[in-house]
């Protein structure tokens, strides 16, 4: 039972890991993307996400709405417990975290903007009665950041801002308990907020810019229930109900230094995520049993860091862009397992943007590949080879007001 409780400690903080180190999600913004999210001296309504401080730099009201497509593709080989390499296919998903921006920026050098945006989450699905059903089937994680901004100009050089997150969380996982004749069908689901903050600045020194943001920790209380699809028998052993956790997302920095004229603008940049808040997951049952006892679970993940470069090219209304990132993963090979297949990964992308007037259509693509991983003495017995790969397609459309 006490496996159980872990696994649904897992579900309460994660969906899918195969997108960004741990369940981070860094495309909220087409242009960006396509600069592998080299993003940090540049500046557009999606700087809200990426460096607030960008947001002095543009002129009169900006709105920004888009979406990213995500197709995963995984596969296990294993478990070695079981004495079999048998090739199992992660069910065929499309997700589609989206965003949307508004700023306005004064003559006084003030600036204003809200943004909404799903940084963690995705999800993962197998097969009903793949090898692995005991430790997940499904699993969904969704957040949504909600983030009014303010930035200011001190000097034509030098420009500064800072935001509020609030964050709303829903999660839910199903699996099975195959210890028991029939099995038992698992489902667990929550929701939870918090609440956060970001700053940022940016120096202009043309044609060399330097850029550095940060959003802070999140701590997201999250309560729900414990369903369990059972013969009665079983009600005494497995009565569910409500359950309470918490879950912390991490705290992120990005920082880039850029160079940019009147047609290219080229930026390396870094990412910080400090995953080692992620340490110590405490879950709470309202009605405990014998199997339904309150556990306080290790992770001790590691911070990670993310190498980018991104470069666009302008010519007229029409502009290009390209770049590559290299991902680190922050899960230590003892606690991988099929709800967390994470592991090192290139990130490779193109994009294009088309102005007409006052409306601009960014298109950015990012292929994901993964490092093969195998993984021996893991902490839910159920070791292996994961491969994986993603192709993201985003796409913004963006609207000068006035």
């Amino acid at each position: 039972m006490r496996f159980i409780l872990s696994c649904l400690v897992v579900a309460l903080v994660f969906s899918n890991l195969l997108f960004a180190g741990g369940f981070q999600i860094n495309e909220h913004g087409a242009r960006a993307t396509g600069m592998a999210g080299a993003f940090a001296t540049s500046y557009a309504p999606i700087s809200i996400f990426y460096n607030p401080a960008g947001l002095t730099y543009l002129k009169g009201t900006n709105f920004s709405i888009g979406t990213t497509l995500i197709f995963p593709s995984a596969r296990f080989r294993g478990p070695y417990q079981f004495n079999t390499t048998q090739e199992t296919k992660m069910v065929k998903q499309v997700f589609y975290p989206s965003n949307l921006y508004l700023t306005h920026t004064f003559e006084s050098g003030f600036a204003i903007g809200i943004g909404v945006f799903n940084p963690y989450g995705l999800g993962s699905k197998w097969p009903e009665d793949w090898l692995g059903r005991a430790i997940t089937v499904e699993s969904d994680l969704k957040t949504f950041y909600i983030n009014p901004t303010i930035a200011y100009k001190f000097s034509d050089e030098l420009s500064i801002g800072a935001g509020f997150d609030f964050v709303y969380s829903t999660v839910t996982l199903t699996r099975k308990i195959t210890s028991f004749t029939p099995e038992v069908d698992v489902k667990l689901s929550g929701d939870g907020t918090g609440v956060g903050f970001n700053v940022g600045w940016l120096l202009k020194l043309d044609p060399v810019s330097v850029g550095f943001s940060y959003r802070s920790q999140v701590k997201v209380n999250y309560s729900g229930t414990a369903d369990f699809k059972k013969p009665a028998a079983l009600d005494a052993l497995l009565p569910g109900g409500n359950i309470k956790t918490s879950v912390k997302m991490p705290d992120v920095i990005m920082a880039g230094i850029g160079f940019s004229n009147e047609n290219v603008t080229f930026e390396l940049g870094y990412q910080f995520t400090r995953w080692s808040s992620y340490d110590v997951i405490e879950i709470d049952f309202e009605t405990e049993t014998q199997a339904q006892k309150d556990q306080k679970l290790e992770r001790y993940y590691r911070d990670v860091s993310i190498y980018k470069a991104g470069l666009e090219y302008r010519f007229g209304n029409f502009a290009l862009r390209g770049g590559i990132a290299y991902d680190r993963n922050p899960i230590d090979d003892k606690y991988v397992e099929p709800s967390l297949p994470d592991s090192d990964r290139w990130e490779f992308t193109f994009g294009a943007g088309y102005t007409m007037g006052n409306l601009t259509i960014d298109l950015g693509y990012m292929f994901v590949r993964f490092k093969q991983r195998e993984v021996i003495g893991t902490v839910v017995g159920f070791d292996g080879v994961y491969n994986a790969s993603a192709h993201l397609l985003g796409i913004n459309f963006s609207y000068k007001l006035f």
